[in-house]
């Protein structure tokens, strides 16, 4: 089995290394820091991908069976997302940001590993359609975790140019970037987590003997995308923008992680 405590180790060790490079980059433009990092992070997506390529090959299936999985495609799709961000928008604050998250992330991946579904369970739950819901919302779950450090950069840099303390950190993006790279990321979340959410539905509608719409992580599914609906139709409509639609977009994050975190302790079938 590949992962062993020495690959998870090394992956850990790489994506310290380039954070802590990427630090020094922040604080003293260092280009070369910035260089190591950067190579170092795609050393570790590309180990994540060679993870998941072997994994399938061994099972003969993409299938996510357990915490530990789901939580590491999440960190694998961060790096993803904030490494095409980067490339894009040139935003090394966001990069570095966005990998924080996905570091602890990882991290949490190892400490649930072995925590799977009960071989009944994960019979019925051993179908593409299940591969595809889950793929499409952890899509959306990196699509929004961005977005919500893009909109927790913009309140911080907010209050800072209103202090007037910004002067130190010459390297960071404007707000009116933040502004509008947070609205096209949630543009490509929202979609997304719809698309998942009724592919979910009709699945276990017609396969798990439940009520699925008394399941907690459901209503809370529905919920989020609610908010971030709610969030877009201010944008369009209504024309909020800045602070106000940034403070939005943080609560719109923080009920997301809720759904993620605890619906799932009262759920009976989601990890």
């Amino acid at each position: 089995m590949l992962m062993h405590s020495w690959f998870y180790s090394l992956l850990l060790v790489l994506y310290i290394f380039s954070l802590l490079l990427y630090f020094i980059d922040l604080l003293q433009s260092n280009r070369k820091a910035n260089r190591i990092a950067f190579w170092l992070l795609s050393i570790v997506w590309g180990l994540q991908t060679v993870y998941f390529a072997a994994k399938a090959a061994q099972q003969q299936t993409l299938l996510f069976l357990s915490q530990s999985d789901t939580l590491f495609f999440y960190a694998w799709l961060i790096i993803t997302f904030s490494l095409l961000t980067n490339w894009f928008l040139k935003m090394d604050l966001i990069l570095f940001s966005s990998n924080i998250f996905g570091f602890v992330i990882m991290a949490l991946s190892l400490f649930r590993a072995g925590r799977e579904f009960s071989p009944e369970l994960a019979h019925q739950l051993h179908s593409e359609w299940v591969f595809i819901h889950i793929a499409l919302a952890f899509l959306s779950y990196a699509a929004f975790t961005i977005s919500f450090i893009l909109s927790s950069v913009y309140l911080v840099q907010h209050a800072l140019l209103k202090r007037k303390k910004i002067k130190h950190f010459y390297r960071w993006p404007s707000l009116m970037q933040l502004d509008k790279a947070a609205f096209w990321v949630n543009m490509v979340g929202v979609p997304l987590l719809f698309m998942s959410l009724v592919l979910g539905v009709i699945w276990a509608y017609h396969t798990l003997e439940i009520p699925i719409w008394l399941d907690a992580k459901v209503l809370f599914s529905v919920l989020v995308i609610v908010l971030y609906n709610l969030y877009l139709y201010q944008r369009l409509v209504r024309g909020w923008a800045g602070k106000q639609l940034a403070e939005l977009n943080v609560i719109c994050f923080l009920v997301l992680l809720a759904n993620y975190l605890v619906s799932t302790l009262f759920t009976q079938f989601h990890i």
